[in-house]
């Protein structure tokens, strides 16, 4: 059962993750001014961008499977077991206050990897009020503040990459 959880989010999210910071770091070594064009570094960044592209879409896909609305075929069992899944892996927030919710969003050992504590902060107030319209739920927000995290730096690798193509051609 932890493997199936793994495999949905974390571990999507983790590998998106390394990706991207591999790319990002590799973009900007090509970027520097003194630094001649490396075709070979600049198709491995750009590998590493589509590698991480391709894991957050993933993660997208399996969060809402695991987050989003049950089927009506489904049976109550089926209801049980997602709603303990999802507690035994702490994916849901538990707290619905805000400074409640800042503090265990604070303490979550994943999102800490992910961003700092005053980037954890900043998208909780992005998303703090909108997560609670609708039918969406307050205590997805941690999975929805990764994916914010994610979605910012594959468009800043995705950027660096139109630099490094403009390098490139100059």
């Amino acid at each position: 059962m932890q493997q199936s959880t793994e495999n949905l989010i974390y571990q999507k999210a983790s590998k998106c993750w390394e990706c991207v910071n591999k790319s990002v770091q590799l973009f900007s070594e090509l970027l520097k001014a003194e630094r001649d064009f490396n075709a070979a570094d600049y198709y491995k960044a750009r590998n590493l961008l589509q590698d991480a592209d391709r894991c957050f879409k993933e993660t997208l896909e399996n969060s809402k499977k695991l987050l989003g609305p049950i089927p009506p075929y489904c049976s109550d069992d089926y209801q049980k077991w997602r709603d303990e899944l999802l507690e035994e892996f702490q994916i849901l927030a538990m707290s619905h206050e805000y400074e409640d919710l800042k503090s265990e969003l604070i303490k979550d050992e994943f999102l800490r990897r992910l961003m700092d504590e005053e980037s954890i902060e900043l998208l909780l107030k992005k998303h703090f009020q909108t997560q609670q319209s609708g039918k969406r739920k307050l205590s997805n927000i941690k999975v929805r503040i990764i994916l914010d995290r994610l979605e910012d730096l594959i468009n800043h690798a995705k950027d660096m990459n139109k630099s490094a193509v403009q390098k490139q051609q100059s």
